[in-house]
């Protein structure tokens, strides 16, 4: 009797064992099933955000390799292939502009909104690559960042130290090339951020440049 006791109680335990398993491989298996779902819905959002950018922002912006050829407006206008955004401050620049930007909010519906900015964070910044720079030069960059640059521009989890007019591009949020620190810096922005050329050497600006994109970001 005890032997047949013991004989069913072992029974009993492996098909709960069993059931066990059975039931980790269906929650595991649910689970990789809905994360297709999910990665199959976000793909249609990006494609329907590139009809989006293409119809709205192509005009004046380069993204993908495709050429924006903004002849009559004078400003500097992002090349996104070579800055690298956060979902947060694409959704701001469409909700509300930029420099010599227009607000989109009332000219997309929520789903064109959620799809371009889904595509500007998945495309864009094809060409930021991390910096091959030592300490000794990303202590520079943060040396002349901190001289020249933290009076407008937030980076490394910090704020600007003035409130200009013209707000900085925060750099907790973008990530840009170093190709694309130094022509700014080189070049600067009518108006809101002066041109740093004669003011920095060619070592100071491959430095900062290095020091922004190494920490820009999240």
């Amino acid at each position: 009797m005890r032997r047949a006791t013991a004989f069913a109680l072992l029974l009993v335990l492996a098909s709960v064992a069993g059931c066990g398993s059975d039931s980790s491989r269906n929650d595991a298996a649910a689970r990789a099933r809905a994360a297709a779902r999910q990665q199959a819905l976000h793909a249609r959002l990006v494609t329907a955000g590139r009809s989006v950018f293409a119809k709205h922002c192509a005009l004046c912006h380069t993204m993908e390799g495709r050429v924006a050829h903004p002849t009559f407006i004078e400003s500097t206008i992002p090349n996104l292939d070579e800055v690298r955004p956060e979902a947060a401050y694409v959704h701001e620049r469409v909700r509300v502009g930029g420099f010599d930007m227009p607000s989109f909010e009332r000219e997309l519906s929520s789903r064109e909104f959620d799809a371009v900015v889904a595509y500007v964070v998945d495309m864009a910044g094809r060409r930021v690559a991390e910096p091959q720079a030592d300490a000794h030069q990303l202590a520079l960059g943060r040396a002349v960042f901190d001289q020249h640059c933290q009076a407008c521009h937030g980076i490394g989890g910090r704020r600007p130290t003035t409130r200009p007019q013209f707000p900085g591009t925060d750099f907790n949020l973008v990530k840009p090339s170093e190709e694309f620190v130094i022509r700014q810096a080189l070049r600067g922005i009518e108006g809101s951020m002066p041109s740093f050329r004669g003011k920095l050497t060619r070592a100071q600006l491959q430095a900062v440049a290095a020091y922004v994109t190494a920490t820009a970001g999240s």
